[in-house]
């Protein structure tokens, strides 16, 4: 096998992808590509949410081998994010990457990226392509997260979007018909990229972006969080002071084994249906409480 380029790949916490992004494509990376990974060993500490996200980087075998990659990850303390070295053939990886993400459908709404067009007749399309902030609606927390908004909002809602990353559920829940939504995240990266995605399909205006430390979390008919377990369990009170008597709250980001302790959290205040499973993941869901 004659190698053509040389992968790179790390799970990478998501506050620290732009930085690492940056020194890849300073060290000569051809391509940086961030997916979506399995979060169940993420740290939850001090208000920060780690979640964890699949790097992948591509670098010319040309110019570069395994003892100068290996020296990369040294000299940058990368040893710590489960480095591994692919030597790949000659393909078009451009190509690849594009077919991991199609268009997809979630209900009434699509989910689609630039080079995968929804269908002529769908009437609600989300244009999103995968980038630095988390959501793409490829993963199976996020496409649970979608068909619940799909089958609550009516039209009119507020809705609140807790752990917003690239604003995919947000700008979702505008396009579906809620009159407006506010997006949380503690990565500044992701405000910006949620703020741009909002603009590139024509809801801006409708939605508001913020660090936890500066937002005041008005009162929300739906509120929306894909995070994981840990945040889950230490934001319950925060999150059900913040849904309206009646309103809805999902759950998302929790594997199956921690759905009790989820649940048992959010009982109090919630009337929580059966959870709905998507591979290892589940959604929790219910409806506010009322005098309580």
């Amino acid at each position: 096998m004659k190698i053509a380029w040389w992968q790179l790949d790390m799970r990478v916490p998501a506050a620290a992808a732009a930085a690492i992004e940056a020194r890849l494509l300073d060290a000569g990376a051809e391509a940086v590509t961030f997916l979506e990974g399995d979060d169940s060993e993420a740290v939850f500490d001090e208000g920060l949410i780690w979640q964890n996200s699949q790097c992948q980087a591509l670098f010319p075998a040309d110019d570069h081998n395994e003892a100068i990659l290996q020296r990369l990850v040294r000299d940058n303390d990368w040893q710590q994010f489960a480095v591994q070295f692919t030597p790949l053939e000659e393909q078009d990886w451009v190509a690849a990457t594009q077919a991991a993400f199609p268009a997809r459908c979630f209900g009434r709404l699509w989910i689609a990226p630039s080079w995968d067009a929804a269908p002529a007749d769908a009437t609600r399309v989300l244009h999103l392509d995968p980038g630095q902030a988390f959501g793409t609606g490829a993963h199976a927390t996020t496409a649970l997260c979608l068909r619940f908004l799909d089958a609550r909002i009516r039209g009119g809602e507020s809705l609140i979007d807790y752990g917003c990353g690239s604003g995919i559920l947000a700008i979702a829940g505008l396009l579906l018909g809620v009159d407006h939504a506010f997006g949380v995240d503690t990565d500044p990266v992701a405000l910006q990229v949620a703020a741009a995605n909002a603009e590139s399909n024509g809801v801006s205006t409708g939605l508001q972006l913020a660090l936890p430390e500066n937002a005041s979390l008005p009162m929300a008919d739906i509120l929306v969080a894909n995070i994981l377990a840990a945040p889950l369990l230490a934001l319950a009170v925060t999150l059900a002071d913040a849904v309206r008597p009646g309103g809805w709250i999902a759950l998302s980001g929790i594997l199956h084994r921690q759905e009790a302790e989820i649940t048992a959290a959010y009982r109090p205040y919630f009337d929580l249906a059966a959870p709905q499973h998507e591979e290892d993941w589940s959604l929790l869901y219910g409806q506010r409480k009322i005098g309580v």
